[in-house]
């Protein structure tokens, strides 16, 4: 066992300058732990639900904090110690079942970010779609109304086209269609071709990102259970054994 804060003798400058900087790590962690909750309410007051982007946004923020609340907590926790007063060891004693708490909300997070992350894909998916089928209209809409066209109409469509075209062979009115088609065709063909290369860049940023989430949340949810093994010193159970050892040395 490590020897508590309050058997460390301050009749010497090194011991006094040693209890006077875990104070200061102490107080610099109590500091980060506020800022860490402060940072969280509002990323929390924002949060707009059923909204993929802001979800997203939301679980994103909350594991890139989890560096700072690991940090407060292990600062504020930094030395083990036997805990005299009762307002002070009610404090501590429910703050040291933070990291659990907060590793609990971090695993629940995980779905709902994965979830977000499929709904912001099929969103953007569907309005894609959307945007390529208006681009498809448009080019079919030439052979559409050539078509809606009479016969006559159609065959002075092609006079006008050899006319302007003297230096190519003339085309009948059936291969004029039939050119009119294949080019349609071939038209729909990029459309579809840009489509598809488009939804499988956003496929794989938007699932690449969901990929590295997953790996800073596991690896911030294990940091944060490690830190609350580490600090069972601090809850009501911890200290009765740090009492009993203390008392035990005669260092309490």
């Amino acid at each position: 066992m490590e020897p508590s804060q309050n058997s460390i003798s301050t009749s010497s400058p090194s011991d006094r300058a040693v209890l006077a900087g875990i104070q200061i790590f102490r107080i610099l962690g109590g500091l980060l732990v506020l800022f860490y909750f402060i940072e969280a309410f509002a990323s929390l007051w924002s949060l707009e639900l059923r909204n993929p982007s802001s979800e997203l946004r939301f679980t994103s923020s909350m594991v890139d904090r989890i560096p700072l609340g690991v940090l407060g907590l292990g600062l504020l926790f930094l030395h083990p110690r036997f805990i005299r007063r009762k307002v002070e060891r009610f404090v501590l004693g429910g703050l040291a079942w933070v990291p659990l708490l907060l590793a609990g909300i971090q695993l629940l997070l995980i779905p709902m970010s994965m979830n977000s992350a499929a709904r912001l894909f099929q969103i953007s998916s569907y309005n894609l779609n959307l945007e390529v089928e208006d681009q498809a209209k448009k080019v079919r809409s030439v052979l559409d109304t050539t078509l809606r066209l009479s016969e006559m109409e159609q065959q002075n469509m092609v006079n006008r086209y050899n006319a302007a075209n003297p230096n190519k062979k003339p085309v009948e009115l059936s291969a004029f269609i039939q050119n009119l088609k294949d080019e349609v065709q071939l038209q729909e063909k990029k459309i579809n071709e840009q489509r598809q290369a488009v939804m499988g860049q956003q496929k794989k940023i938007l699932y690449g990102s969901q990929f590295g989430y997953l790996l800073r949340s596991g690896v911030g949810v294990a940091a944060l259970f490690f830190l609350w093994r580490a600090i069972g010193w601090a809850r009501q159970g911890g200290q009765k054994s740090l009492g009993l050892s203390l008392a035990t040395s005669g260092r309490r």
